[in-house]
């Protein structure tokens, strides 16, 4: 097992730097830097200077006497020294906030929330008035994040992740099913039957990310017992948002995850070509099991498993 030495702690007060770096100031920037992913997103989110995040942790390290993170320029990554340090702050900086949080507000926080951006655009927002008419005393905080590597469930009260996650410290709550299905606008979807394969031929609009995509073209022409070469032509992007509206504006075919999609089809702004594929991974919500929800966060959980129950 990895230790952390602390200096000043031992029997003899050695260490590699003063104990007075190790600040609750500074186990917090790296707290934040770590679930982050990169210095500067931390910086926006603590609301302070790339170059404070970055010297308050090499000051933190010096005081420790350990490496914490590996620096690129895609990001940090833990050492498991490091890990081994956040996992212990995690639940400590939980219990402190807990404890000052009576003395620090005198009204119920919002609710915080992360989606995709796609999700945010095309099924929470255009809901939301309804989820205020019947819940007005309830203030939303909404987070986007496109990646489910840079979202930590301690700093918020719901996720619904891109993804699978699966993890013991998760409370997990099914929202619906995985349903996806090829659509286009009206002049482009008339073009091609039912039939599968007549989509080879079509221009199709991908989902490029950045980590292992949920569900792809490729898989979807496999699912049909079709082969398809190593790399599929069309236009790509890696943000479903700008797939979606691409296929609004007649430039292709797009794989619609159906609850996204629904409202779409129902308007006739999109069809829907052939039967959707229904996958064995449904989309959840996800709150941390070491902070209980507050009512208000619980109200917000249990409209989105209605809504979503009547989506597909």
């Amino acid at each position: 097992m990895t230790s952390i030495n602390i200096p000043g702690t031992g029997p003899t007060g050695a260490g590699t730097g003063p104990i007075g770096d190790v600040t609750d100031r500074a186990l917090r920037v790296f707290a934040t830097a770590a679930r982050a992913g990169t210095f500067t997103r931390a910086s926006t989110i603590l609301g302070i200077g790339q170059p404070a995040v970055s010297h308050a942790v090499q000051r933190l390290e010096t005081a420790l006497g350990t490496r914490l993170m590996h620096r690129s320029r895609t990001g940090v990554e833990l050492t498991s020294a490091g890990q081994l340090l956040l996992d212990q702050l995690e639940p400590a900086f939980d219990q402190i906030d807990l404890a000052i949080a009576p003395f620090t507000t005198a009204e119920p926080a919002a609710v915080t929330i992360s989606v995709s951006t796609s999700f945010a655009s095309w099924w929470l927002l255009p809901r939301l008035p309804e989820f205020k008419r019947a819940h007005p005393a309830i203030s939303l905080r909404l987070m986007t994040a496109d990646s489910d590597f840079t979202t930590n469930p301690n700093d918020i009260d719901l996720w619904i992740p891109l993804g699978r996650i699966d993890r013991p410290d998760l409370e997990i709550v099914e929202l619906c099913r995985e349903a996806l299905i090829p659509v286009a606008a009206p002049d482009v979807a008339t073009r091609y039957s039912g039939d599968p394969t007549s989509l080879l031929t079509a221009p199709l609009l991908h989902l490029e990310e950045r980590y292992e995509s949920r569900f792809d073209w490729p898989r979807w022409f496999a699912a049909n017992n079709i082969d398809v070469p190593d790399r599929l032509a069309g236009d790509r992007s890696n943000d479903y948002s700008l797939v979606v509206q691409a296929a609004l504006d007649g430039q292709g075919v797009a794989l619609g995850w159906e609850h996204i999609v629904a409202d779409l089809i129902d308007d006739g702004r999109l069809l829907a070509i052939g039967q959707p594929i229904v996958t064995q991974t449904p989309f959840v919500v996800l709150s941390s099991k070491r902070k209980p929800l507050s009512p208000n966060a619980a109200a917000l959980r249990s409209w989105l498993v209605a809504e979503l129950a009547t989506a597909t």
